[in-house]
């Protein structure tokens, strides 16, 4: 078994304001292992956790903006820029992927235990975890985007939610920089194997702070 990648997770306030997340650490973006390197266009990822659930604040370099739906529930890296958050039970076989845009729009796909048989379209509508919260805004940079997920989905399917528990995670990005949206940047936390978002065996390991 290979040694996961640590991700630190910060306890949030009750309500965290902008300012919080200048005293959490920052975790950079990267091309997976395979091809090596940094991306054109960085993003940094911070974390933070309470009762409530899991906060995850991202600041992307941007400088071709470009998003073409303005609707939710949607594949939204098949039309602009999108921030992509993955989310697994360390021990079991379920997990979320969740999106974020440029201009604030969401989608959830959900992979069950049992998903033979399945196609993309299935787990992006067969299931009824929509409680994802995003909130996003252009900065001179770029974007930024804060994703909330609550605990009521986390812990829905018998998995808890405290300091005790394993979670494994993955963020991903697609970064066009043309109208036509083709060739994205492609760039993850942590860095995988191969440029595949679902090396679910692969993902970043969260260590929830308990102590401030």
């Amino acid at each position: 078994m290979h040694d996961r990648f640590q991700i630190k997770v910060a306890i949030a306030p009750e309500n965290p304001e902008p300012r919080f997340w200048e005293s959490v650490d920052g975790y950079g973006l990267s091309c997976s292992t395979d091809e090596g390197g940094l991306p054109l266009e960085g993003a940094e990822v911070r974390f933070a956790w309470n009762g409530k659930g899991l906060y995850v604040h991202a600041e992307l370099e941007d400088s071709f903006v470009v998003a073409t739906s303005r609707s939710d529930e949607q594949l939204h890296f098949e039309t602009g820029d999108v921030f992509e958050f993955f989310i697994k039970p360390l021990d079991d076989d379920y997990y979320w992927e969740m999106y974020a845009t440029p201009f604030g729009n969401k989608s959830t796909l959900f992979f069950p235990r049992d998903r033979a048989g399945m196609t993309t379209d299935d787990f992006l509508k067969k299931h009824t975890f929509h409680g994802v919260e995003v909130y996003a805004r252009t900065t001179e940079r770029g974007w930024a985007a804060d994703m909330f997920v609550p605990a009521a989905q986390l812990t829905a399917l018998g998995a808890d939610w405290c300091g005790a528990t394993e979670w494994s995670v993955l963020c991903g990005r697609y970064n066009y920089n043309n109208d036509t949206l083709t060739n994205p940047e492609l760039s993850m936390l942590p860095p995988v194997s191969k440029m595949n978002f679902h090396l679910t065996n692969e993902y970043a390991r969260l260590v929830l702070q308990t102590e401030g």
